[in-house]
């Protein structure tokens, strides 16, 4: 039995919108960390990494991730990229009960959707420059998870939740 349905992926791939339509078809609750994080915080999680420094973001959005992951309640999880990085949360992401979905999109489109929202760190590169370096470095780990693997390039968000619902 899946407990717990936790979207991972670089930024831009769709997991707090994809995120929020699949918990509601799921009858399930929702936890985004960026959102989680900027409402403990008061700050978006761009100036949480001008502020506190990228490492303690970084934390911050794993520390979110493993206790979404001890609810008892069933839930749709959108995990921070980042969290792909922390063997805790690799191991979380493996447990019992928990199934990962991996929302995929290449540089060039998640750069395009890069800007259209201004709360992501940029880390001083440009988002396409970011987001290769960052998939060259990620996708391995994403793949070590053995996930539900789901491109969102082109794709509605609707399309995208009907083929995790019917991959479920």
């Amino acid at each position: 039995m899946v407990r717990h349905v936790v979207l991972v992926g670089l930024m831009g791939t769709g997991k707090t919108t994809v995120g929020r339509t699949l918990a509601e078809a799921l009858g399930r609750p929702f936890s985004d960390s960026d959102a989680a994080i900027e409402g403990e915080r008061c700050s978006t999680v761009q100036q949480l990494a001008e502020e506190l420094g990228v490492d303690e973001m970084h934390e911050l959005e794993a520390q979110h991730l493993l206790r979404a992951l001890e609810a008892p309640e069933p839930s749709v999880i959108a995990a921070a990229a980042s969290t792909i990085d922390d063997p805790a949360c690799r191991a979380a992401l493996v447990a019992p009960g928990v199934r990962t979905i991996w929302l995929r999109a290449g540089p060039d489109v998640l750069a395009r959707r890069f800007d259209t929202e201004r709360h992501r760190p940029r880390f001083g590169r440009s988002p396409e420059d970011l987001l290769a370096e960052q998939a060259k470095e990620r996708d391995a780990l994403f793949r070590s998870l053995h996930p539900i693997e789901l491109e969102t390039a082109d794709r509605d968000p609707a399309e995208v939740v009907e083929q995790a619902l019917a991959a479920l």
